[in-house]
């Protein structure tokens, strides 16, 4: 069984960041860790006008990681419609919209600056037919929640109300993927996309309430973890890392950067999986692989022999 995977991407990223050479660090690390045929297919999502030149500058290089370019339009045509929706919101559509391509039980959402740090094999992300899931405090974005549980019409205090889900990378469920779309276009009286969109018109005057207000700050993570709960389908599809596993899909020593220890992380005594060198540390991509290149042996010529 192969694991679904997406990610969105932008040619120039957030803050300005190079995030399509930024993308080739994490296929690199993949290529090296990962076992092989483990992402079938691997959606990267570009903007309509971008995907002949994302496909151009990947070439076959990354055939062998079942890597496909897809638009934003094909993967959620509603967008047409929303031109003014920011970014950071598309990406956060794209990735709750993934089964709508990927057939997969599971899938995992990537950001270009995300970066493997040992090998990865399928029970490491799928245990005994559940998903690891990582906890983070609510109290870090208590926004995220409450906006949600308003959207879903539910007790924001449902479950432990103490811990929310961590953010990308994350392991989702399609069947939990598809329901909180489901739900939401219930509640709402009209497709999910374009309920969620309606929200960030700060002009339209039926923005011009608390009640749609407090709406406004749900994010895809905190939509799909509250409406598990309130479905009370969570355990059948997660296990908590940390908690239930030893081992975490994510630790954040490489923040700041200038203090981080790559060898601690790439140590088989880390029990992170992944780590995010993000867009906001302004580090050039050639800046980041020169730090964790002496810890990923990476070869594009055995590379390319794979493809």
């Amino acid at each position: 069984m192969a694991i679904g995977a997406i990610m969105p991407l932008c040619i120039s990223g957030s803050y300005g960041v190079d995030d399509l050479n930024r993308s080739e660090i994490l296929f690199k690390s993949l290529s090296v860790f990962a076992e092989k045929g483990m992402f079938n297919p691997f959606l990267v999502v570009v903007p309509e006008h971008e995907v002949n030149i994302v496909k151009s500058f990947y070439g076959d290089k990354w055939a062998h990681l079942h890597v496909e370019v897809v638009s934003e339009e094909a993967l959620v045509p509603e967008l047409a419609s929303h031109q003014s929706v920011r970014g950071w919101r598309k990406q956060q559509l794209i990735k709750l919209a993934a089964p709508r391509r990927l057939d997969n039980p599971f899938y995992i959402t990537f950001d270009a600056d995300v970066i493997c740090l040992k090998p990865l094999t399928l029970d490491k992300l799928i245990i005994n037919g559940r998903a690891v899931l990582q906890y983070e405090a609510r109290a870090q974005h208590p926004k995220w929640w409450k906006s949600s549980a308003r959207i879903l019409q539910m007790d924001p205090l449902v479950g432990e109300p103490d811990v929310g889900m961590h953010i990308t990378p994350a392991v989702l469920s399609r069947d939990l993927a598809l329901s909180v779309t489901q739900e939401i276009s219930k509640l709402e009286g009209q497709n999910w996309v374009h309920a969620l969109c309606s929200l960030h018109y700060p002009k339209n005057p039926k923005n011009w309430t608390i009640g749609r207000y407090l709406k406004n700050k749900w994010t895809e993570y905190s939509l799909y973890y509250m409406n598990a709960l309130k479905q009370g389908r969570f355990q059948d599809y997660h296990i908590i890392a940390g908690r239930d596993v030893t081992q975490l899909l994510i630790v954040h020593d490489s923040h700041p950067f200038e203090q981080w220890k790559p060898e601690k992380n790439f140590s088989q005594s880390c029990p992170g999986m992944f780590c995010v060198v993000g867009s906001k540390s302004f580090l050039s991509p050639e800046t980041v692989w020169q730090t964790i290149s002496p810890f990923i042996p990476f070869d594009e010529s055995d590379v390319l022999r794979k493809s």
